[in-house]
């Protein structure tokens, strides 16, 4: 509570509103924790910008955009995947306390120091015996070292699994596995004996002088960390984990657990009862193989086969969606829509969404040119046809089968990929007028603006008599450019011309 009286307003509104975002699924006792309340901002870490990050190629180069030839590329030898990913954190948060630095330098010489020692010793250990003057040096830490990380290299991901547990969404297997981690890294690390104690400085053994190495290796070696995991995993039945069944893991003897003894008994009471159900649903669906499944964890469950044209119908009735009449495949192609809606905004805004109606005709008028100001409007005129075409939202609506939707909306590029813009927008539109075709739905969005307005208009204006002329198919065409509306005295009475102001 400290920390969190001596935070800004903003972050305390904002901690609060964490909090209720979490409770919703059960993780809000995270907070609990003191480790959760980290500054941003720390005296003991540069805090690098993404800039730096990028122009120094830290994390990836500047060529492909890969971790390849990136300095963390470079630097990476880690064993672990927890080991990788803490050294992403150290290169792009160097530290900047003289004291943490010297240590973990001290930490890194000996390491290296005792890499040396170790292949002098392998050397030493070919020689023969007449040669029993050279002195042997004992490769403990080096030797040690490498043996648990390999092995937890091999291991499951332990710092996630620790993270799984206490949330209490790991699996059984997943527990057990981890805690086996745990307490086969610290039986070895007590190998090189360090004693426990509060001053670091104090406590010690001839094989480790690095204050850090010693902090780390107690931390994982303790006598608290390695009999607690013995004690836990004593306590479960692995086959049961490695089966999934929840119901024999705990193991009970001496009068231990005896709630575990309990449940059990009204576990199996209950799987009895939804056993006996399964003979009525097997009466009132019709199916006599019908069987309960299990998904996830999750037993006796029943599979339907209607189960998405139920969602439909519930969708239908909730939202109160229309079924679209079409028209003949001989009748030309069109699309007729009353009161369109946008089904996701319309759920955000609720009463204030404003409606529109669509009218398109192969005969009459199938292309509409949209123009208006920004934060007019004209994307809830498009957005509506386009999504009534896949779910049905509207008061009424008569249209043919189309056979494809196709949009070029945005800006975005890919500039990895050496992708601008306009060669994105162009791509697009290509795409369109390759594919598209009588019976489509054409909807383009502010074509031609990743270059200059000239040759934006031009291209704009190229593409949409290249749609009316040879494709003939429908279009909504919404614009910035005022010249593209001129193109109606090319195509009279096929091209309707209309403006979004917002009220």
């Amino acid at each position: 509570m400290k920390g969190v009286i001596k935070m800004p307003d903003l972050a305390v509104e904002a901690l609060a509103l964490t909090i209720r975002h979490l409770k919703q699924f059960g993780f809000d006792r995270m907070l609990c924790l003191g480790a959760s309340f980290r500054p941003f901002s720390s005296n003991m870490e540069m805090n690098l910008s993404a800039n730096t990050l990028q122009q120094l190629e830290v994390l990836r180069n500047n060529s492909d955009g890969s971790e390849s030839g990136s300095l963390l590329h470079i630097m990476n030898l880690t064993l672990t995947i927890y080991g990788s990913r803490l050294l992403r954190h150290w290169v792009t948060h160097p530290l900047r306390d003289r004291n943490m630095i010297s240590a973990r330098l001290d930490a890194v010489s000996e390491i290296a120091e005792c890499m040396g020692s170790y292949k002098d010793s392998q050397h030493v250990s070919g020689l023969d015996e007449d040669d029993s003057e050279v002195a042997i040096v004992q490769p403990h830490l080096y030797h040690l070292l490498s043996t648990v990380l390999t092995a937890l290299g091999r291991s499951p991901d332990i710092e996630r699994g620790i993270t799984r547990i206490f949330h209490r969404t790991a699996t059984a297997s997943e527990f057990i596995a981890v805690f086996q981690a745990i307490l086969a890294a610290g039986k070895r690390l007590k190998r090189l004996c360090i004693r426990e104690g509060h001053n670091y400085d104090e406590v010690g053994s001839k094989t480790v002088k690095s204050v850090l190495l010693k902090r780390l290796i107690l931390a994982a070696s303790s006598s608290n960390a390695v009999g607690n995991a013995a004690k836990l995993l004593s306590t479960l039945n692995k086959e049961a984990a490695e089966q999934g069944d929840l119901t024999n893991l705990i193991i009970i003897s001496d009068d231990q657990f005896p709630e575990v003894a309990r449940a059990r008994e009204a576990v199996q009471f209950a799987k009895k009862n939804l056993d006996s159900l399964i003979g009525m649903y097997r009466k009132q669906l019709q199916r006599r193989n019908l069987e309960f499944m299990s998904v996830s964890g999750t037993t006796h469950l029943i599979e339907l086969p209607l189960d998405c044209l139920f969602s439909f119908a519930t969708l239908l009735k909730n939202k109160n969606y229309v079924r679209p009449i079409f028209v003949d495949g001989s009748e030309p192609p069109q699309i007729n829509i009353c009161s369109g809606r946008h089904p996701v905004l319309e759920t955000i805004l609720q009463d204030n969404f404003v409606r529109n109606d669509t009218n398109l005709h192969a005969d009459k008028e199938y292309c509409q040119i949209i123009t208006g100001p920004n934060m007019g409007g004209k994307k809830l005129l498009h957005s509506p046809s386009c999504s009534y075409c896949l779910d049905g939202s509207a008061l009424s609506a008569k249209l043919h089968v189309l056979d494809g939707i196709h949009t070029r909306m945005g800006a975005s590029d890919s500039i990895q990929q050496g992708r601008s813009t306009f060669l994105e927008e162009l791509s697009e539109a290509s795409h369109i007028l390759h594919k598209c075709t009588a019976q489509s739905l054409v909807i383009i969005d502010e074509l031609g603006r990743g270059t200059g307005t000239h040759d934006g208009g031009a291209i704009a204006y190229a593409t949409l008599y290249h749609l009316l002329d040879q494709k003939r198919c429908m279009v909504l065409f919404v614009t910035h450019y005022p010249k593209i509306a001129e193109i109606k005295t090319e195509f009279p009475g096929s091209v309707g011309g209309h403006t979004m102001f917002h009220i």
